[in-house]
């Protein structure tokens, strides 16, 4: 390999290319030690055995009676009582938003559904089309919190086999890609954005459970846990369609000692996203389809250190293994390692990049003194089958990527890694198989 200078191929490709690089330089693989995460395992919420159930207060379960009244009287009488399980029994349970309290599982059922109103009428706000000018629509719609909600918690949980149902296509519709796609259909068009709520969100707590509930069709992203000390998600299943707008999965950060495992996930937008920061983490063990694959970023403001991906499968995702970020919301990102990964028709494999531009915010700038950086990555044991680009690696000139290390990584795809502003990779073990028609033709919409 020729050091960079600007944009180049990693190998110069022909229609079949296939090689095996290594390198002598192996003990850059000790730059990157992960193994105070190998066996991570966050302290879990301590909950009262007391048993309530939201029958009890006075919801019903009939797809049509909204229940937020029942469901805000409820959890306050387990937060008088000092904490407990709150049983939600199988049923369709409408309800708008509604706040968790300390020492509560959030208990969900078989067949139980915690619903949000599939209207904007039945949450008090008014119909977006009656509105001329987004001034008008931005003074006149209030945006609801998240539908389930909590800050300044500790020892909370939300398990069960049921199921947190956002109803979020009356909210797409008036999603900032709905516009950017009316606009280029029909130049000159002018259409309304809207702010969409979370699905749910926990703002600070320590010892958090998420655990067996499907999550499905947020408004906007669906498990936003930040400043979190103890983080565990397991057995969580999300569900949104593939273009559906910013339906992130699950987007964990700031925080520590947090454990992602066994989650199924099939979104339209970042599958398992860390964002801001966050210190020792360990993801393992995950299915994932469509959305934008495992992602940090774009804010890295705070530093990610000391994560380890491992045994998880992705297919047809946009992306696979993604570190974004960008100047103004950038932090230091290093001592992270993927292994035992494998990718199959995924356009884009392996994205480092500090140039990322996020489609919401063209124009961004933020704080100049965020400045992203990465270092000590080590890619080892993945295998990609299929993918348009093996991937990028691209930095700035003032903040080179540096320390990313390939190891035992079979790649077959049609073009190859290309690298720009960052130290080619080190490489022990690299399988390249670069040619043409070994991707899909990509699905009908990809941002």
């Amino acid at each position: 390999m020729h050091p960079p200078s600007s944009v180049r191929s990693v190998l110069a490709a022909a229609v079949v290319f296939v090689t095996t690089l290594a390198s002598a330089n192996t003990a850059a693989f000790e730059n990157v030690d992960v193994s105070a995460v190998t066996n991570l395992k966050p302290a879990r919420p301590a909950i009262p055995t007391r048993t309530f159930t939201i029958s009890d207060f006075g919801a019903v379960g009939d797809d049509r009676t909204i229940n937020t009244a029942a469901f805000k009287k409820a959890i306050a009488a387990v937060d008088k009582a000092g904490g407990g399980t709150l049983v939600v029994p199988a049923g369709v349970f409408v309800t708008g938003p509604f706040a968790l309290c300390a020492n509560l599982d959030l208990h969900l059922s078989e067949g139980a559904v915690i619903k949000a109103p599939d209207t904007f009428a039945a949450l008090g706000l008014p119909d977006p089309a009656t509105c001329q000018t987004q001034d008008e629509l931005d003074a006149k719609f209030k945006t609801p919190p998240a539908l389930i909600h909590g800050r300044n918690l500790h020892d909370v949980a939300i398990t069960g086999p049921g199921t947190i149902d956002g109803s979020g296509a009356h909210w797409w519709a008036w999603s900032e890609r709905a516009a950017r796609k009316l606009a280029h259909a029909k130049p000159g068009a002018t259409w309304l954005v809207i702010k969409r709520p979370h699905l749910v969100t926990i703002n600070g707590c320590e010892r958090l459970l998420i655990a067996d509930v499907t999550l499905r069709n947020s408004p906007m992203f669906h498990l936003v846990p930040a400043n979190i000390t103890d983080l565990t998600i397991e057995r969580v299943k999300v569900r949104a369609p593939f273009d559906a707008p910013n339906t992130d999965a699950i987007d964990p950060g700031p925080g520590t000692n947090f454990l992602i495992r066994d989650c199924d996930i099939d979104t339209g937008d970042d599958d398992i996203v860390i964002k801001r920061g966050g210190t020792n983490i360990l993801i393992e063990n995950c299915t994932i389809k469509h959305g934008h694959g495992l992602s940090i970023g774009s804010g890295t403001d705070l530093g990610i250190r000391n994560m380890l991906v491992r045994h998880c499968t992705l297919e047809g995702t946009d992306n696979g293994i993604r570190i974004k970020s960008m100047r103004g919301a950038g932090g230091l990102v290093e001592n992270i390692r993927y292994t035992g990964i494998t990718m199959k028709n995924v356009p884009n494999a392996i994205v480092l990049d500090l140039t990322y531009v996020d489609n919401n915010r063209p124009d961004f700038r933020g704080d100049p003194a965020k400045l992203p950086a990465i270092r000590n990555i080590l890619i080892d044991d993945v295998t990609i089958i299929g993918s348009a680009h093996a991937g990028r690696i691209r930095g700035l000139p003032e903040s080179r990527i540096t320390g990313v290390t390939l190891r035992n990584v079979s790649i077959c795809a049609e073009k190859d890694l290309v690298v720009q502003d960052a130290d080619a990779p080190r490489c022990e073990n690299v399988t390249l198989d670069i040619r043409a028609g070994v991707a899909p033709p990509p699905e009908k919409y990809v941002e």
